[in-house]
Order: structure tokens, then sequence, then C-alpha cells
């Protein structure tokens, strides 16, 4: 066994080197000739030339089941490792491992056992089920992608699912931990981060066609009803400047991350949590702006569209009327009391009691809430921000006789003003008054009376707004209440799927980074909507940990007869996976099985 260099020649005579993994062999004639084991590409530098012989000595030890009698160094014997591992998986003879076996008896010493090649194969095959479920195949062949363009989307949007992360740590993580080729029949041997940017654009210039073929095969995979419209808006933030990114600004992070750009991630989800349509949006755009060229999207007007405060303005509420939307929002209304009428308590839980108080007219009807448990946190939250509102103005007080300090009129009441813009949601309950001198250059004195009845509502106080008259306090509250399906996806977005920080610099590539966790979250949402359908509340952590000791391993022995014995097997699944398994009605069989002997 032996690497050779040969030149060839492309199609506009353009000169190139390839090479290649042969071994000698003797036909029937007695005459020697080079046959091809495995073809090595051009500008082959994985391993330098004057070592090449030390590699292949080390793949034929390593296919025959021997030790090195001396050690290699690391990028060879990972290399070699590397290249065995695809001979023995393309040599060896295929067994359906969904099919009853016929014995095969071998007599083998059993001294010689040793496993390698051990990679994670349970996660893998849970999310590329779903994604079969979903049509993800079909969704991506009718776009015009290849076999070998869905295998890399496939390697970009369930490496995201699995281990989120930048292109480079996916690319390893592909290559060195998962064993996603063997259970999608691909080949990320040699998988690199070009491969994942390329694939990112090819995905993003067929966005809409895939967010709506996904949507409908959802729709129909789970008979959803297409009754809420959920719409919300978030941030995420980029590591550098992203000069070359038409969308990069800076804005109110949601992180807090005031120091970077932002973008900003629009979200229309059903009622059942499952994404209908993503946009995204510059980093500093107002969030009413935004709903109009949303929901225009959409085409359908029968869902109730809800949707929180910083998108309800009176503007958006008279387009939704105008445009005979029907509307479900939280109120803008700074100044809300609850309604002397009898109210109906809508759940009742030994850490919280919601009461809530319905109002109607023709039009609109105003559901007021009142949540002890919001109450209890508003009022904590209070005391902390008037504890050190009241703080910051005794330093400024005191300051008045200090040297050195700040005395200027008109620097001290600016100073005020940037504290009650810091602390505006106690500011208004303070009275605060500042004495100048005779030419209003120096403040002499700092007076300031709390006045916990100028708070602008009491706490725990929300208020519900919906053209519906026709639903009742319940009807209009759970309803509100799936608002939480959309910032459980954004946490999950950011979180577990790799949406936060973003490295990319360019527009497309920011975009493209940004639609393949949101096609992940697709894969995701569908195996949780199943789980819960079948009581398993696990969070997405819980079940990877929980799938992540199902391997695909390498099993080699030596023969009575001196050969080797390769035997290429997914590990039988433990009970708590065959659960996850059942619940999502997959088969927890996995890829077959390969022997090899050498």
């Amino acid at each position: 066994m032996f690497i050779i260099k040969t030149q060839s020649s492309s199609k506009n005579a353009t000169k190139y080197y390839t090479h290649r993994l042969v071994e000698s062999k003797r036909d029937s004639m007695g005459k020697v000739y080079k046959q091809t084991i495995l073809n090595l590409g051009s500008n082959y530098s994985v391993v330098e030339e004057e070592d090449w012989s030390i590699l292949t000595d080390r793949i034929q030890n390593i296919l025959i089941g021997q030790e090195s009698l001396l050690p290699v160094e690391e990028n060879i014997e990972l290399e070699a490792q590397r290249i065995a591992s695809i001979i023995i998986k393309r040599d060896g003879k295929a067994v359906d491992s969904n099919k009853e076996l016929e014995s095969n008896y071998q007599q083998v010493d059993v001294t010689t056992l040793r496993n390698s090649d051990v990679k994670t194969v349970g996660a893998e095959h849970l999310a590329f089920e779903t994604a079969k479920k979903l049509n993800i195949p079909e969704i991506l062949a009718d776009c015009g992608l290849s076999k070998r363009d869905i295998n890399s989307a496939f390697a970009s949007i369930i490496g995201r699912l699995l281990s989120p992360g930048s292109e480079v740590s996916t690319s390893q993580y592909l290559k060195n931990n998962s064993a996603l080729d063997e259970v999608i029949s691909a080949d990320f041997t040699q998988m690199h981060k070009e491969r994942l940017y390329k694939i990112s654009d090819v995905l993003l210039k067929h966005k809409n066609a895939i967010e709506d073929k996904l949507y409908n095969q959802e729709k129909s995979l789970f008979a959803l009803k297409e009754v809420v419209t959920l719409y919300d808006l978030t941030n995420t933030y980029f590591e550098g400047e992203s000069r070359a990114n038409e969308n990069a600004a800076f804005g109110r992070s949601k992180e807090k991350r005031t120091d970077c750009p932002l973008v900003t991630l629009a979200l229309v989800l059903d009622g059942s949590g499952f994404p209908k349509k993503t946009h995204i949006f510059k980093g500093n755009i107002s969030e009413a702006t935004t709903l109009e060229s949303m929901l225009n999207t959409l085409g359908s007007k029968e869902a109730i569209v809800v949707m929180d405060a910083g998108i309800a303005t009176e503007d958006n509420i008279e387009w939704l009327n105008d445009n005979n939307y029907k509307y479900l929002v939280i109120s803008r209304k700074r100044k809300q009391e609850l309604p002397n009428i009898e109210g109906v308590i809508v759940k009742n839980e030994p850490n919280n009691k919601v009461t809530t108080f319905l109002l109607k007219n023709e039009k609109e009807s105003e559901l007021y809430c009142h949540s002890e448990s919001m109450a209890r946190r508003t009022t904590i939250m209070s005391g902390k921000y008037i504890e050190r509102f009241t703080k910051e103005l005794q330093k400024l007080s005191n300051g008045l006789a200090r040297k050195g300090a700040i005395k200027n009129y008109d620097k001290i009441n600016q100073k005020i003003g940037r504290l009650k813009e810091k602390y505006a949601k106690v500011a208004l309950q303070f009275d605060i008054k500042v004495t100048a001198d005779e030419k209003k250059e120096k403040a002499t004195q700092l007076t300031w009376e709390h006045q916990p009845n100028k708070q602008p509502k009491e706490p725990g106080i929300y208020c519900i707004r919906t053209n519906q008259t026709e639903l009742n306090n319940k009807e209009i509250w759970d309803t509100y209440r799936m608002l939480n399906d959309v910032e459980a996806a954004f946490r999950t977005l950011k979180t577990d799927l790799g949406l936060r920080p973003i490295y990319h610099q360019k527009t497309d590539r920011i975009s493209g980074h940004i639609f393949i966790s949101v096609l992940a979250y697709h894969i995701l949402h569908t195996i949780r909507y199943q789980l819960l359908a079948n009581n398993i509340t696990d969070s997405w952590q819980t079940i990877q940990s929980k799938l992540s000791t199902h391997y695909r391993v390498t099993t080699t022995l030596k023969q009575k007869d001196n050969k080797t014995l390769h035997i290429r097997k997914s590990m039988q699944a433990n009970p708590q996976q065959k659960t996850i398994y059942q619940a999502c009605n997959i088969i927890s069989v996995k890829p077959n099985t390969i022997i090899t002997s050498y």
C-alpha cells in the first residue's frame, strides 16, 4: 500500500496533480498492476510527502488489527484512522439492521477485541427521521438542490441543532464526533467550513419557498388549525463591527449588549408554536413599523393576530381594523385600574391567582387582569429601584457640601434627568426640588419626597384588548398566554440553536446563519411537539443528554484464520432512548451493520 501522485489535465487544459492510495496486485498471468484503494484528491497535504510511507503502514496496521511498533505523530494517526474508517465502511458487507439476520458464526480470539471510531448516533437519528417526516429532503430537491447539496444542508441544519456554533466548530463536530454522515448515507470525513458557507447561501436563496412548504407539511402532519397567529421580534448581536452587513445597527439590545451592532428577527408562529414566516430587519427597527409588511406575507386573515404592547400602537390597531384583521393585543394604556365589576378567576394555583374583569363595547373587549405573582414581583423590583434611585439622589445631595463634587445648577438638573430615565419605572413617584443661589448658577440644596400614590398603575395589573367581542374571559386570557410560545421560541433559538452571537460580517451570511437556526428550530419543535403529546416534558438539553450514550462503534477481532474482522454497528438503545424514539414514532434501530474482513 502506497500513495502515488499523478498529473492530470482539466477540460480547459489546466494541469493539476491527483493523489491516490494504491496497492500492487498480480493478475492471473503474473503481471503486476496498481489498484486504486482510495482517491485522496488534488493537492493532498494532510500529511507531508516524506511521511506518506509511515501513513500507509499505519493504515495497513489498522485494517489488519495490529498496533504500530513505534508511535506515530498525532496528525498521521488521525489521518490513518480517517482513511481506514472509510475503507472499512466502503468495503464491508452491509447487513440490513431492520431484517432478521441469518446466523453467522466466526471463530475469533476474544482477547484481541477492541472498539474504535466511536461516534454519537442517537440524536442524529432522531433529528434526521424527524426531518424526513417534515419532507425536508423533497422540499430541498424541489428547490433544485442536488443530492450532495441536500446532504450539506442536513450537515448544516442538524449540526446547528446538535452542536450549535460556528461553521468551523460544526465541521469539526461532524468529522470527529457525529455519525450523521452514516445516518444519511453521506461522507463528512473531509467536511470543510466552506461547504457549510456555500450551502447557507443556497438555502437563503430559497428561503420563502422552503418556509411555505415546511409549514404546509407541518400543518398537514399534525392537522394544525390556523386559529391564532403569534407575532413578535427579537434581536441578536455580532462579534465585530459588521460593516459589510446592511442590517447591522446599534439599537436596544434584548441581551443588554449595547456595545455591539444588532440585527432583528421577526417571527410569526401559529397557535401550536410552528414557525410560519420569518424576516430580518435592521437592528434599530421600530417594532411597531414591521407589522403591516409581515402580515401582508401571510395572505389569510382568518387567524387572530396576537402581539405584545411594543407592536400594538394605536396606528397599528387602526390598520388592523381597516384591513379586517382579527387581533388580540396588550393595551398600551399607562393608567390601568380594575373595573368595579365581578371578576372571573382564570388561574388559581398555590403561587399565583389571576383574576380577570371584562368590559365590552360594540367594537372591542378589554380584559383587565390582576396577577398576584406579577404583583409580588413588581413590588419587589420597585422596592429595589426606589432604593437605588434614592441612593443616587442622596449622593448628589451630599456632593453639594463636598469639595470637588458637582454643584452647577444646570448640571445637577441634567444628572437628575438621566437618573429619571434610568429609573423611569419609579421616578414618577418622586417629587424632586433643586434650590439654587440668586444667579441660578450653583445648586444649594436638593430635596425629594416619595409619593407612592403617583405610580401609573397598581402592581400586577395588565389589560388585553381584542376586536373578537364574542370571546369570554378565559378564552381571551388563554389566547394571550400563547405569546409565551414566541418567547420560548426566541429563547430556544438563542440558547439551544446558536443564534447568538454571530461571527459573520456580510449581510447574506448573517441572514443565512439565522435561517439555518430557524430550520433547526422546525425540527426541534416537531420533536418536542410529539414528546409533549406523550407527556414527555424534558428540555432539549435533557433529550440530548439521554441520547448522547447511543453510539455507533467499530469492533475489531482477530479470526482463527489470522484475518481481522471489523464490525461497524450501532449500540442497542436503552429504555430511556427507546421511550423517546417511540414517542416520536421512530424505529430505534440505526444504520446497517457493516462487516469487513482483511
